[in-house]
């Protein structure tokens, strides 16, 4: 006679029953030897579980998507992150994008830098401001930095304060 053997890790067996049973959709099978159709628990958050999963992250919800809630199914259970905000890899949220960065389109992995000549001084925003004249603005700049004392300028977009013009004599 052959010896029992535990039930694979990803299934659950059923009493009488020569084959395991994967364990459902949005749920796993960490162990062995399982004997219950509910497995080890859903899938984690962030991530999702196709039938006969063996981890709480199975398959990780791809960067530019987050997963809501546990116990997604697949990739189309994710959500696509919002404008304004970041979705890295396995993301269980969006993550508002920072001062300084913005994120124009739906689906983004990260934000982006606001470009120099520009600025953004609050979180979660898709358009960075136009640096106002008389400032100056460095990539990712939270704010607008008034040109130097002795110096000015009139136009609007200035990348660095090098970029500002010496105030004339008198």
């Amino acid at each position: 006679a052959s010896q029992p053997r535990p039930c694979p890790r990803g299934g659950f067996c059923v009493a009488n029953v020569a084959l395991p049973t994967d364990c459902p959709a949005g749920r796993y099978g960490s162990e062995t030897g399982l004997s219950d159709a509910a497995c080890s628990g859903e899938c984690a958050q962030g991530y999702y579980c196709e039938a006969g999963s063996m981890s709480a992250k199975a398959a990780a919800c791809a960067e530019g998507t987050y997963g809501s809630a546990p116990g997604l199914v697949v990739q189309a259970d994710c959500t696509r992150c919002p404008v304004g905000h970041a979705c890295p890899e396995g993301s269980g949220a969006p993550e508002e994008c920072s001062p300084g960065s913005v994120a124009s389109t739906m689906g983004s992995g990260a934000c982006a830098k606001c470009a120099a000549g520009r600025f953004m001084n609050v979180s979660g925003q898709s358009e960075c401001f136009l640096c106002p004249a008389g400032s100056n603005c460095a990539e990712g700049a939270v704010a607008a930095l008034p040109c130097p004392g002795g110096s000015f300028s009139g136009s609007v977009g200035l990348g660095a304060s090098d970029l500002c013009s010496a105030c004339p004599a008198g």
